[in-house]
């Protein structure tokens, strides 16, 4: 277990191929997170392997009661704290048991979430099934299970396997969480539901999440709104004024910006066409190297807003001056209006200039 991550917030099952009689398939951990490993497995075709009782690696910790650990036969088990325990389930995968009392395991290329009953909640069913009362034969999970939210109201995100892949969510009273429509004071139950489509997000730690594209956006205490209903509410609350003039001190901000931008352009313009004889070397540099002057001066949002114009570069003069944002094509054609023949290499990144030399000699 040393190569799996310390700290599992989520599953995914991935595409079974057979090869020999062989089941090939494996798990996604931690995906798009920067501990996202890939744990690859093997199984006989019809069957899984006979069960042992021989653990190899007890490495982990207890957390919440149990500690997993690893047997033989390279299966996943849980070791019960109170009584030092081995207990009989096996899985593919498997993560620690969290505050609410669930874990998140991974059998058979499908994964879900167990109790501390080790009851499995049924795809299908949609409730926690026993195996030791032979409630289930077998594993129906999801494609993928993620950690409850850390908000007021816990809830995982589940990928449904099937035609097109859909999302639902489910609580820590073991049941998917319905969403009923919000309309002010009004609930709408008649349209309530609790799949949503494939690419909807997890509930962030403010508690709501984007569904069907973005087209809707969930509260994790069970209601949802669509974007129309979002701009009225805010227009009711009077959010939209202050959101107006928030725009529009940002926008009187990155205009003063960008005028600045435009004095040092022309000022470094002016100073260059005055060396002569002077071949000089450009290098064109990222905005991020005035990043901290820029916020001060200007606030976060010119500076995230600087970022996305290709326009503007900072030029840094070789051991000349301090490198300074402008606006390269308003500074070529301030160099141009002077005679002065300019050159982007955007393969070296490097711009050149030169007052008395055609161009195309500099890069000989």
């Amino acid at each position: 277990m040393e190569n799996l991550p310390k700290k599992i917030v989520s599953i995914k099952a991935n595409d079974v191929f057979i090869e020999k009689n062989i089941r090939k398939f494996g798990y996604t951990l931690n995906e798009r997170t920067n501990e996202e490993i890939y744990v690859p497995i093997a199984l006989p075709r019809w069957t899984r392997p006979e069960k042992s009782f021989d653990i190899i690696d007890d490495s982990r910790d207890f957390v919440n009661g149990f500690k997993v650990v690893q047997t033989a036969n390279k299966e996943y088990a849980y070791v019960r704290e109170e009584d030092n325990e081995l207990l009989p389930y096996r899985y593919d995968i498997a993560a620690d048991f969290n505050e609410y009392g669930y874990a998140m395991v991974g059998k058979d290329s499908k994964v879900s979430w167990i109790d501390r009953n080790f009851r499995y909640f049924d795809a299908n069913k949609e409730k926690f099934l026993d195996e030791e009362k032979g409630e289930y034969i077998r594993f129906n999970g999801f494609l993928s299970v993620g950690e409850f939210s850390k908000v007021e109201y816990p809830l995982s995100k589940v990928c449904r396997l099937g035609y097109g892949n859909t999302v639902s969510y489910l609580g820590i009273d073991g049941k998917f969480k319905e969403f009923s429509k919000y309309d002010g004071e009004k609930i709408c139950e008649n349209n309530s539901n609790k799949i949503f489509s494939y690419w909807s997000t997890d509930f962030n730690d403010k508690g709501y999440a984007n569904a069907n594209g973005g087209s809707l956006i969930l509260l994790s205490s069970g209601h949802y709104l669509t974007a129309k209903d979002l701009i009225r509410i805010c227009e009711e609350k009077g959010f939209l004024d202050t959101i107006g003039s928030r725009i529009e001190k940002q926008e009187q901000e990155y205009y003063k910006f960008l005028k600045n931008v435009k004095e040092k352009t022309t000022t470094i313009a002016d100073d260059l066409s005055k060396r002569n004889n002077l071949i000089a070397e450009f290098g064109i540099g990222s905005i991020e190297l005035k990043k901290e002057k820029l916020i001060s001066s200007y606030g976060k949002d010119v500076y995230l807003r600087a970022l996305t114009n290709n326009s503007l570069v900072c030029l840094i003069v070789r051991e000349e001056m301090p490198a300074e944002i402008v606006d390269l094509e308003l500074f070529q054609s301030s160099l141009a209006r002077r005679g002065i023949p300019s050159y982007i290499d955007k393969e070296e990144n490097v711009f050149y200039y030169n007052a008395n030399k055609h161009v195309r000699e500099l890069k000989k």
